[in-house]
């Protein structure tokens, strides 16, 4: 794989994910309209068929029943449904939709009023995007080093079995780092939001972990 493929296909994920508040409807949509907007909108592969959707009435209808999304009211859903669905999508590539509700639970608490939430949603919806937009930006950059990596492992082979091996060697690589993050995500939800009601033993576990060190930052200096 060549850099400047690597990069199309980066534009191509981007595309699917900036989807900015300013661009959701600002008018309440009815089940239909709703249905339409998600599936063109995330649905950023020309293999798919018609008939595999995104998201269907059905699975809209149990996530209200789990109280993972808000209820419509009146049969009608805002952006606030709309932000929370595309967030569900996106996470849901990783994580099970059980361990998707614990992770919101002790966030948004009551999902029925927004009054209670520990971060508005509008907040957790924005940085999701800027926090993506940002390792997409660093993932185009350090790839990079991996794709040299791979070039010089395959570069006695030749020909179309070149091309095969370093395809093969970066689907490995990535979905090296997918595991590894996937895991660590999983591990996390299992050990501190078992008891999303138990908010004083989270908001210890939570000021007791240093973030910088998991992620190779280093300390903070002191404000």
């Amino acid at each position: 794989m060549e850099k400047v493929a690597l990069a199309e296909l980066v534009k191509r994920i981007r595309e699917s994910h900036e989807i900015r508040i300013e661009a959701i409807p600002d008018i309440e949509l009815y089940m239909d309209q709703l249905l339409t907007f998600l599936n063109q909108r995330l649905d950023s592969s020309s293999h798919k068929s018609q008939d595999n959707h995104i998201f269907t009435k059905t699975m809209i209808n149990n996530y209200t029943k789990d109280r993972l999304l808000i209820p419509p009211k009146n049969k009608k859903y805002s952006q606030q449904h709309i932000m929370l669905l595309i967030l569900i999508y996106h996470l849901k590539g990783i994580l099970s939709i059980s361990d998707i509700k614990r992770l919101f639970e002790p966030i948004l608490q009551d999902i029925n009023t927004p009054d209670d939430d520990l971060i508005p949603l509008e907040d957790i919806y924005t940085t999701y995007l800027d926090l993506t937009e940002n390792y997409l930006t660093e993932f185009s950059e350090n790839f990079s080093n991996k794709l040299s990596f791979i070039t010089d492992l395959t570069a006695h082979l030749e020909g179309d079995a070149n091309n095969v091996a370093r395809l093969f060697l970066t689907v490995l690589v990535l979905i090296a780092q997918a595991d590894l993050s996937k895991k660590v995500a999983e591990l996390i939800i299992e050990s501190y939001f078992n008891a999303p009601s138990a908010m004083e033993d989270l908001n210890r576990i939570v000021y007791n972990i240093d973030l910088d060190s998991v992620f190779g930052q280093g300390s903070r200096e002191p404000e």
